[in-house]
């Protein structure tokens, strides 16, 4: 890598792993050296190897296979010590995991290990609420800035981000993952975590926000309605009441002045990652978790326009029977958004685990509280984008589940 010389190397290595625990990752390093347990048993080799192997599968399970060989007896090793210390952190307990490196490095002054485990003591304390040291930040940044786009500067930008989100900076944190977010898997579970983060955020930033860069104010004018105002803006009824706190859009006042955001929205589906990306402005503003279609060409690839919007929508499965807004059975859920003809659409689901797989005709479907919250946030016309093939390494294609009749069948 071109500037990477300028960055020593070692320093590297500890901006990534510090900060990479911020963002709930944790390394498990390669057990280089075996001191064995005093009681250097077959069976004591074989669990002190599962609980290595648990590390980032399981780490709670780990700790407790590592607890169960305690109570054998017999000083715990140093290797049974190191594994403990990674499990903690890897499963979140950064308090504890701090504790146990402390610890380890006072009884371990010599080890092998020693510096790893004095960067997840540093990792975990920074976790735990910890002040995180101007110099490992600029080093942090150093880092990503000599090595773009490789995998471990993709962790230290995410973690900064994070802490620039915690810190309330959302502007930081936006300009921040906005390469990443073009680039980066987004089923990366580091990733996605943050920019969820980010897209609350910008959720809450634009609902209760007294005002926006590009935000403008609009006074109340004889003749208007929250519906004429919104259309004249780009925005749904439900946008410009929400972010002007207005319940009765039957009470608008002459000379009442209201908050216009700025926005045009735009959809980006994957079908490689079951997600979707709602940009304003062509900027990255908040994520979902999205179900496709379970079969190859049942949710199309192309761009497509958001056609009409429903509240509570009629479902006719195709094989006769009609399910009516309040149908419990009913598995548009409580929004309809269509985008090829008023077969295909944004919907809910009754079905909320098969989220994030392959499992639908063809629509896109989301959870009940997020469909309706992009119900709100879209206009019809909106366009939509769908790519990507399909991984279905990562995500199952989970087969129709069996239709309950009608209510008003079911209850003849």
């Amino acid at each position: 890598m071109k500037h990477a010389s300028r960055f020593p190397m070692k320093q590297a290595i500890l901006a990534v792993l510090l900060l990479g625990s911020l963002v709930g990752g944790a390394t498990v390093f390669g057990l280089t050296r075996h001191s064995g347990l005093s009681k250097n048993s077959a069976e004591t080799e074989e669990r002190l190897q599962l609980a290595a192997r648990l590390v980032e599968s399981d780490p709670a399970r780990a700790v407790t296979v590592l607890d169960e060989l305690n109570k054998q007896g017999g000083r715990e090793s140093e290797q049974a010590r190191l594994i403990r210390v990674q499990a903690l952190q890897k499963s979140g307990k950064h308090a504890a995991a701090t504790e146990a490196a402390t610890s380890f490095l006072s009884d371990f002054p010599k080890s092998e290990e020693r510096e790893k485990v004095e960067l997840i003591r540093l990792s975990s304390a920074l976790a735990s609420g910890g002040a995180v040291a101007t110099a490992v930040r600029t080093e942090a940044e150093a880092y990503a800035t000599a090595n773009p786009g490789s995998p471990e500067a993709i962790r230290v930008q995410v973690a900064l981000a994070r802490q620039e989100l915690q810190a309330g900076d959302l502007k930081a944190a936006q300009s921040r993952l906005a390469p990443l977010l073009e680039t980066a898997r987004l089923d990366d579970p580091e990733v996605f975590a943050v920019a969820d983060m980010l897209g609350k955020a910008n959720t809450e930033n634009l609902f209760n926000a007294a005002s926006a860069v590009g935000d403008t104010t609009y006074e109340v004018r004889s003749g208007d309605s929250i519906n004429s105002i919104a259309r004249r803006n780009g925005l749904t009824d439900e946008l410009l009441m929400r972010v002007n706190n207005i319940t009765d859009p039957r009470r608008l006042r002459i000379g009442q002045k209201l908050r216009v955001p700025s926005i045009d929205f735009t959809l980006h589906v994957s079908r490689t990652y079951n997600t979707m990306v709602l940009k304003n402005h062509g900027e990255f503003f908040k994520i979902y978790r999205v179900r496709t279609g379970r079969d190859e060409d049942g949710t199309p690839i192309g761009n497509f326009r958001v056609l009409n919007k429903k509240k509570g929508p009629t479902w006719r499965p195709g094989n006769g029977d009609v399910y009516g807004p309040d149908d419990p059975n009913n598995e548009l859920g409580t929004r309809w958004m269509a985008f090829e003809g008023d077969i295909l659409g944004i919907h809910g689901t009754l079905h909320p685990d098969t989220i994030g797989h392959y499992a639908s005709n063809g629509c896109v479907g989301m959870h009940t509280p997020e469909v309706e919250e992009l119900f709100d946030l879209i206009t019809t016309g909106t366009s939509l984008e769908i790519k990507g093939d399909r991984d279905l390494v990562k995500h199952r294609v989970i087969p129709a589940a069996p239709l309950a009749p009608p209510r008003e069948l079911a209850s003849k």
